[in-house]
């Protein structure tokens, strides 16, 4: 007995979008997987806050991987002559940087000085090279060949 089959294109599109986001998402909980394996861990504060959210914009399924701190990017992007604006990091609006030091003994690299209360005095610091953990995520997943990388600006 033949049998007669209708496909709503409607339908047909919700369901390609409905597959799309279940694609993206898992792709997106192996991308922050990656990526909160490979940041680094001080408080842990950091590789916690990565997450992901995919959003369907027209028929396209968009996926954003990152972290709203704001660390995150100096950490991503390196500061000081790592970063982008390639210069040392010095004080603003003080003599010298300041910074806490639990536990750290012995002598103390050249142009920094300790204090009693266990602070370093610095009149520079070089910064922090740059830790691609995201960047890196997805290549990991995806590919080299597949991921274009874009700054979001909001």
């Amino acid at each position: 007995m033949p049998s007669h089959v209708v496909m709503y294109r409607e339908r047909m599109e919700q369901g390609l979008a409905h597959d799309a986001m279940a694609r993206m998402n898992d792709i997106g909980r192996q991308v922050v997987n990656h990526a909160r394996a490979d940041c680094p861990v001080d408080s842990g504060q950091l590789r916690s806050s990565i997450t992901h959210h995919v959003t369907l914009v027209g028929r396209t399924a968009r996926m954003r991987v990152g972290s709203p701190l704001e660390r995150a990017k100096w950490i991503h992007e390196g500061t000081g002559i790592y970063g982008p604006h390639k210069k040392p990091i010095v004080p603003v609006s003080a003599k010298a940087l300041k910074f806490p030091t639990p536990g750290v003994f012995g002598p103390m690299p050249r142009g920094m000085s300790r204090s009693p209360g266990g602070f370093v005095f610095a009149k520079s610091v070089k910064g922090i090279p740059p830790n691609p953990f995201l960047t890196t995520a997805l290549k990991t997943v995806l590919g080299t060949t597949n991921v274009t990388v874009r700054p979001v600006t909001s």
